[in-house]
């Protein structure tokens, strides 16, 4: 909305489409008074105007209006009332928030890995998300297969090391260190051994796939063997 041309005459004819209570004409005006530069910074008509395009459906200011109640005392609900309306809009932003609250259980929410992976991964070119993704996809696979993780067309493990590799981009130093112990953790688990045969290594033989970094073979054989019997479904280009 660019009113360099007729500033006034822009103005206007998005104030009479937002008395005909016109959702993108009430969030634009929403938007102008939280700025403040068209118009006079208002606080207490960016909410009003902000509000009604969020009733009326526009995810964009449901989401915004999520994120006005979110840490505030005892506005769990309206919070978790406006983003889930953004999210099951497709609102990415709003789906990486909810699915974060799932997997943290926030704002009054019992945990679920379910919810946060189905959630997270709507968001996944953010990095917050990508990271609870990847954690509830290795949780979830632990909890199906009772521990075994490397059935082939079922295993999370590439995928897994596909996304929490993209959390080594975090800004958060704390978390940026955690996905960073388990890659770790989980590369010095599965390269212990070949991933088809299961035959132990010894000292650094196993050769690694070189698609998703996600899976070790003692040889060429063993690798198509494996290939056919699954991996190719649960192998990821890292």
């Amino acid at each position: 909305h660019d009113f360099s041309l007729d500033e006034k005459k822009g103005l206007k004819l998005i104030e009479e489409a937002a008395d005909q209570r016109d959702p993108d004409a009430l969030f634009m005006l929403a938007l102008e008074y939280n700025i403040g530069e068209k118009l006079e910074r208002d606080e207490s008509k960016y909410m009003y105007y902000l509000k009604e395009a969020a009733n009326l459906g526009f995810s964009d200011a449901q989401r915004m209006m999520g994120i006005t109640y979110d840490g505030q005392k005892d506005d769990n609900i309206m919070h978790l009332h406006y983003i889930t309306l953004a999210a099951s809009q497709g609102d990415s932003k709003a789906c990486g928030m909810l699915g974060a609250h799932f997997m943290n259980a926030e704002c009054g929410l019992t945990k679920s890995l379910v919810l946060a992976k189905h959630y997270c991964e709507k968001n996944l070119e953010v990095v917050n998300s990508a990271f609870n993704f990847s954690i509830a996809l290795y949780e979830l696979g632990k909890e199906r297969y009772e521990g075994f993780l490397e059935i082939p067309g079922y295993s999370p493990i590439p995928k897994f090391l596909f996304w929490i590799r993209r959390a080594l981009k975090l800004d958060s130093a704390a978390m940026k260190y955690r996905a960073t112990e388990l890659i770790s953790m989980i590369e010095t688990k599965v390269n212990s051994h070949c991933t088809n045969c299961r035959v132990k290594a010894e000292g650094s033989s196993l050769k690694r796939c070189v698609r998703c970094l996600g899976a070790w073979y003692c040889g060429k054989e063993c690798q198509v063997q494996h290939w056919k019997a699954g991996h190719k479904i649960d192998c990821i280009k890292s």
